[in-house]
Formats: C-alpha cells, sequence, structure tokens
C-alpha cells in the first residue's frame, strides 16, 4: 500500500511508467521503505519474511551511494488497475505495480574517448579544414545554436556530451558541455526512448526475457556446438558478439562469480 501511495502521488497518468531520478524524491521514497520495514518489523520477521528480506534490499542499494549524479534510477510499472467511485465520478487506480531500483551505469573512459573521437571524425568528415577555417570558422555562433538532445539516462547524456566537445573542439571537462550543449526534453522522448510504446514495448519485453534466459544457461561455450552458440548470439558473422560469449564462457558460472 505505501509503494502504490508513493505511485499515485507522483504520478499525473496511472496507466504510465514513473520514473524518479530527482534527489529529494528519491530521499522522500528511502523515508518511505524504512517506514515499510519498520512496520513488517513490528508484525514479526516470520510473518513477512520475503517481504521484509525485499524491502532491506531496496533500502541497502539506495544507501550505499549518496543521491549524487546521473545514473540511479526508481521505476515503477504499472500491472493492474482498479475503477473506484469517488464523490467525482470513477477514478482508475493502480492496484498492482513492479518495482525498479537500478544503477543505470556509467560511461567509462574509453567510452568518452570513443565519443569524443567521433565528434572530431564527424567534424572532420562534414567540415574538412580550408583556408575559411571549415568549422572553426562557424564556432563562435554555432556551438550556441547547436542542440543535442537525448534521453535522460545519465551514460547517454554523458556521451552526448563527449561528442560535442569533439564536435566542436571544446576543452575541459563534460559536466559543464553537458549543461549547456545538452537536453532532455519529454517531446524529443518517444524518438530517443521507445520503453513507453505500445507499439515496441512487447517487442523489448520478450528481448529482455531472451536476454535473462540466455545469461542463466549453465552451458560450457568450448562444448557448444555451433547452433547452440547462434541461439544465444545469433549468426557467426556477428564477430563481436561470438568473441564476447567466447570470453564469457559458461553464462551462469560468469555471473555467479
Amino acid at each position: 500500500e505505501r509503494m502504490l501511495g508513493y505511485f499515485h502521488d507522483h504520478t499525473k497518468k496511472v496507466k504510465k511508467d514513473l520514473k524518479v531520478k530527482a534527489k529529494k524524491n528519491m530521499i522522500e521514497f528511502l523515508s518511505m521503505v524504512k517506514a515499510l520495514i519498520s512496520d513488517l518489523e513490528a508484525e514479526g520477521p516470520k510473518k513477512n519474511f520475503e517481504l521484509l528480506a525485499r524491502a532491506r534490499h531496496i533500502r541497502d542499494i539506495l544507501e550505499r551511494w549518496q543521491f549524487s549524479g546521473l545514473n540511479r534510477k526508481l521505476q515503477m510499472k504499472p500491472q493492474a488497475w482498479d475503477s473506484i467511485e469517488t464523490p467525482d465520478g470513477m477514478n482508475t487506480n493502480c492496484s498492482k505495480l513492479q518495482l525498479i531500483v537500478k544503477w543505470g551505469g556509467d560511461l567509462t573512459k574509453l567510452g568518452e574517448k570513443q565519443a569524443t573521437q567521433l565528434g572530431n571524425r564527424l567534424r572532420n568528415e562534414l567540415y574538412p579544414a580550408n583556408k575559411g577555417g571549415g568549422i572553426l570558422r562557424l564556432h563562435s555562433t554555432f556551438r550556441h545554436d547547436l542542440k543535442i538532445k537525448t534521453s535522460d539516462e545519465g551514460r547517454v547524456m554523458k556521451t552526448a556530451a563527449a561528442f560535442a566537445k569533439g564536435m566542436l573542439e571544446l576543452e575541459g571537462d563534460l559536466p559543464p558541455i553537458l549543461v549547456s550543449l545538452v537536453h532532455k526534453e519529454k517531446d524529443s522522448q518517444h524518438m530517443l526512448d521507445p520503453s513507453g510504446h505500445k507499439d515496441v514495448k512487447a517487442d523489448l519485453e520478450k528481448c529482455k526475457e531472451k536476454i535473462n534466459a540466455n545469461m542463466q544457461r549453465d552451458v560450457e561455450y568450448d562444448k557448444m556446438t555451433k547452433e547452440e552458440r547462434e541461439s544465444l548470439v545469433g549468426p557467426e558473422r556477428l564477430l563481436s558478439l561470438h568473441r564476447a560469449l567466447k570470453e564469457v564462457g559458461n553464462p551462469r558460472k560468469t555471473l555467479v562469480e
């Protein structure tokens, strides 16, 4: 009930996913989880053993690092709804939801270097150096007009900033570039993050289920047939995927280790 209450307090549309990344809202959710743990402990640990274990796990994840940066994300996905009669008429409320608390990943130094190199390459190919100065001639105005749109994932935003750094030959760290040139707008989300679209959501979920099942396979790479390897990562022509599978070896054992 506490989870559902938090969801209804922070969402405007009960049939759409709720993403929480703001520090204030994350702290509020953590306080709610702690209150839930206290209630469950008061009722008796044995009575609510599984639910209490999950609540403690969520608390531990949220308390592991300070609430800062772009990477941590709380996501609530409504699964079922009820119609409730109120003085104002019939209202639809969420009665069941899926809770996801995750670290959204961070941009590595290698990833930052590659994104910067891509920006450099694009600049040199589209605006090759010439006596007029190429893109540098437009630099003072172009950098202020350029808008790079991204999804709200931290690693994606940093990648965009690194690309802009190479594209415009900028100096310094990524945060100032991210603030001035990288934009995340709700109107752009449908192009950059299709997870909320009914047309593709089923396909995305199917892909996630297949990947999850494959990562749980207790099989040795050296003992797999060609057909088994292709069932895991696709045709042999996808060399990088097959090299990665060879490096992983046994997916189940690698996860456990």
